[in-house]
């Protein structure tokens, strides 16, 4: 594999580096890669080939008139009531955690005003006060390094991170819990891949999932280093994406 240059660069002729999924059972990557570069609408924060993944129920969460009703009139929907919440964040790629913040305060709800929340965040937070602090937009997070790549997820829930700085990681690790914390508009988890440890320097990497399913003609279907599209259900062969609550 050609090796990342950290700088000013948007790393589109690399091959994608093959990761382990980092969820369990069924999910849908609603930003993705695989149906637009940049994924996330922008290159900032290493998000150029960034994921976002949602249970299928979670991603038609507000769809049917009742909890529509609930989700824009009434309040919100309950994150107890969604299947994202709490499920497994699992280690995509072996190496050292060089960065876990834990604490940021977990949203009780799903409602619209996540979504003006989010699309106000650059209006509310300056560039001094984010470098100082990340979670703010990533809520509680890790990176990991691993040799030719750093790893960030976001948006864990508080108090599951189940490792610390400078912890040696294997791929399919547990190591922390799905959330709705930081610059989220629902519980759900984000995921990159970057050249380097400064999510506000480092550039985004392309990366692929080395085995995982797609659910296509009616049936499942084995994928070998797939970069899944924003249509297609996909699972891992980690079995069921349930966690067991926190207290």
């Amino acid at each position: 594999m050609k090796k990342p240059a950290i700088g000013n660069t948007t790393h589109d002729d690399l091959p994608p580096i093959p990761v382990t999924f980092p969820l369990a059972g069924e999910w849908l990557a609603v930003n993705t890669p695989g149906h637009k570069i940049p994924s996330h609408g922008t290159d900032q924060l290493g998000q150029r080939f960034a994921y976002d993944f949602l249970t299928p129920d979670d991603r038609y969460l507000a769809s049917t008139f009742k909890t529509g009703l609930r989700y824009w009139f009434g309040g919100g929907i309950p994150l107890g009531e969604t299947t994202s919440l709490d499920a497994p964040i699992l280690a995509p790629i072996s190496g050292k955690v060089i960065a876990a913040a834990d604490g940021w305060p977990e949203r009780n709800k799903a409602t619209p005003f996540d979504i003006f929340r989010a699309l106000t965040l650059g209006f509310r937070i300056s560039a001094t006060t984010l470098r100082q602090d990340y979670r703010p937009v990533a809520g509680n997070y890790l990176i990991i390094e691993a040799k030719d790549c750093f790893a960030f997820l976001a948006h864990a829930r508080t108090g599951s991170l189940l490792v610390n700085e400078g912890d040696e990681v294997k791929a399919g690790q547990h190591i922390a819990n799905v959330g709705h914390t930081g610059n989220s508009t629902q519980s759900h988890l984000h995921f990159h891949l970057m050249d380097g440890p400064d999510i506000w320097t480092a550039n985004g990497l392309p990366c692929c999932f080395s085995s995982y399913e797609i659910f296509a003609d009616n049936r499942w279907q084995p994928i070998e280093n797939g970069i899944p599209d924003n249509k297609s259900a996909m699972r891992s062969q980690y079995g069921s994406p349930r966690a067991t609550r926190l207290n």
